[in-house]
């Protein structure tokens, strides 16, 4: 984080102490950060693997959340997920970097996983939470 205004000190992360002589890399509270990516976006390496070649995106909506987006800067590229929830359908959008694949996981039905590589893939669902509508690619 460049200084801004917002972010006047320059902090990268959330501080041990508010104090300028302090950490700047202290883990307290941060565990949320990566729920955010992990397990609300659902961006994650599969499970045994290293480098984030092989990934899993397995997004976790709840309660009145409508939308949520996020992105992974790996070695080999950007991953990025992206799901809405919209009149009873869950859809999800995500982008893999060349030389990777993904299982997706759709928060619905048998959450049958999805075998994907590099690119653009959108799916589309049951809302989970409200809708009723049939799982598909």
């Amino acid at each position: 984080m460049a200084p801004t205004t917002a972010n006047p000190q320059g902090l990268t992360t959330v501080p041990e102490e508010w104090g300028m002589g302090n950490s700047k890399n202290h883990m307290i509270l941060l565990q949320i950060e990566e729920w955010f990516h992990s397990g609300l976006v659902g961006i994650r390496q599969a499970r045994g693997k290293a480098g984030f070649r092989e990934l899993v995106i397995d997004p976790r909506p709840v309660g009145g959340l409508t939308r949520a987006e996020g992105s992974y800067r790996t070695p080999y590229g950007v991953v990025s997920a992206r799901w809405t929830r919209r009149n009873g359908t869950f859809r999800l959008d995500v982008e893999l970097p060349a030389n990777t694949s993904a299982q997706v996981l759709l928060p619905a039905d048998d959450r049958t996983p999805h075998s994907v590589g590099s690119g653009r893939h959108t799916f589309t669902a049951r809302d989970p939470l409200t809708g009723s509508r049939e799982a598909g690619r």
